[in-house]
């Protein structure tokens, strides 16, 4: 039973919200480095008769701020959404992330002084962790299970994409206002975000409800009619009753129990392991160190020795364009090869490639000969990217989506999300004083973690590839096991002690 064109266009309208993160994470790369930004927040001092501008000494103190805001704000949203999320549901849920989203990017855009600027990153922020948290679980739930790896992976497919996109706009706007010192330049820039958060906000509203949230809350005829559409078939066809009697015998089961709480989330012994991996796995998706790169990748190529044209413009451009394709194989490959195949290899990749990172530009720096070996880092930078597009990027978004049972999945996926832009922000803000301290050999550290993940993929992540949400309960409740693509056994009863 093969999803229709609906089902697709449902999961990219919801992966949209990742689209809204990805062109916030593009601009501010590019933002931090427009002069009369830095000059108007007080990163620096322009002097008109000779033309020169100077950072002043709370350059990296504001920098990091206006980082670490944004994601603050995330993981705040991310932390509370499971309460709208039940409520209301996960499609209403996305749309109240959206407006919030609007309202910082108000904030951003008409920001007089520094405090307002925090202010608007702060609520874009919370914005964002309503989505974050809430479009993977809301495409898992109206995913068919043999294409709902791929759907998942949508979410952070739209994240390269909005990278990409912001990349390339703000590139022109950086040419169009070349030696300009007024604001509009950083205005436009934040302002744009409008336009793709409205198209968002509209088209959310012909999405339908998830199937399984409304069995949930007792509409299950609503429900019937939702995986029938989704399927491309008639509400009396065998499949869809199949598939509709399955979840109403799992939510039946789940009432029966109660709706999961957040103690039983950390001590209980039915979902305490599936919450460590989802937090554990979106731990190291940051400490890949994926986001130094999309961050400061300006500075790091100018430091390797490339022109402003090319650090501010070209390579950003690059590695925006290599994140973007790079996802599109994982996609193929997560439903193919498994989500625990792509999380070993990528990690094994992505150590591999930033190990060289470090030997290219260490040696070009000790040697002076930055602009020649330079290229060679870059090359490996791009690897380390393919790398982490295909694996890291998607997977652990698409395994926190799928392991939880319904009743706490909400929360679930909620603490794994926090995970995720809690050390988005450590990284964010520690990075930088690394990079001042030990330069290149800071890349040997992510290349360490990188190690770390790939061995403990192997050994504690069952395989999901190919199991229904109810299947994957019952592997992990104890009442199923199943072999995975690394060729070991996983049985449930071993791991939830």
């Amino acid at each position: 039973m093969s999803l229709n064109l609906y089902g697709w266009l449902v999961a990219f309208t919801a992966g949209m919200g990742g689209f809204l993160f990805g062109y916030e994470v593009g601009i501010i790369n590019q933002v931090f480095q427009m002069n009369p930004f830095k000059t108007f927040f007080g990163l620096q001092t322009y002097d008109a008769a000779t033309d020169t501008y100077t950072d002043t000494s709370d350059n990296a103190d504001i920098t990091g701020w206006i980082t670490f805001t944004f994601l603050i704000g995330a993981a705040a949203g991310a932390c509370i959404v499971s309460y709208p999320s039940n409520a209301v549901g996960r499609k209403m849920t996305i749309m109240l992330g959206g407006f919030l989203f609007m309202i910082g990017v108000t904030m951003e855009t008409i920001a007089g002084n520094i405090a307002t600027l925090y202010a608007g990153r702060i609520i874009a922020g919370l914005g964002v962790g309503f989505m974050s948290a809430t479009v993977p679980v809301y495409i898992s739930e109206t995913a068919e299970t043999t294409v709902r790896g791929r759907l998942i992976a949508i979410y952070q497919f739209m994240i390269t994409i909005g990278i990409f996109i912001a990349t390339c706009v703000n590139s022109l706007i950086i040419v169009y206002y070349t030696d300009s010192q007024g604001d509009s330049e950083w205005r436009l820039a934040f302002g744009l975000q409008f336009i793709p958060c409205t198209l968002m906000m509209v088209a959310l509203i012909f999405l339908p409800f998830s199937p399984r949230w409304l069995i949930y809350m007792g509409r299950s005829a609503e429900g019937l009619s939702v995986i029938a559409k989704l399927r491309s078939r008639p509400e009396e066809s065998e499949a869809v009753q199949n598939e509709f009697k399955e979840i109403v015998r799992s939510v039946d089961e789940e009432r029966e129990i109660g709706e999961g709480t957040w103690k039983q989330l950390f001590l209980s012994k039915e979902v305490r392991y599936r919450n460590f991996l989802g937090i554990t796995l979106q731990f190291f998706q940051q400490w890949t160190g994926i986001n130094v790169i999309l961050y400061f990748g300006s500075d790091l190529y100018a430091k390797l020795g490339f022109s402003r044209t090319m650090s501010v413009i070209g390579f950003p451009l690059i590695n925006s364009a290599v994140n973007m394709v790079s996802t599109l194989p994982g996609m193929w490959l997560v439903e193919r090869q498994g989500r625990k195949w792509l999380m070993v290899v990528g990690g094994a990749g992505m150590a591999v490639s930033l190990i060289l990172v470090t030997v290219f530009g260490q040696i070009g720096s000790d040697r002076g000969t930055l602009a020649s070996l330079g290229v060679g880092a870059i090359f490996f930078i791009e690897l380390f990217t393919f790398f982490f597009a295909a694996t890291w990027g998607p997977v652990p978004w698409v395994y926190q989506s799928e392991i939880f049972p319904l009743r706490h999945r909400a929360k679930g996926t909620s603490t794994a999300t926090v995970s995720n832009w809690v050390w988005n922000a450590v990284v964010s803000k520690v990075a930088p004083l690394i990079l001042a301290k030990i330069n290149y050999y800071t890349y040997i550290i992510f290349g360490g973690f990188c190690v770390a993940m790939a061995i403990f993929t192997a050994i504690a992540t069952p395989e999901t590839k190919g199991l229904t949400l109810e299947q994957i309960e019952e592997v992990f409740n104890g009442e199923g096991r199943k072999k995975s693509e690394m060729g070991e056994i996983v049985q449930a009863t071993d791991i939830r002690a």
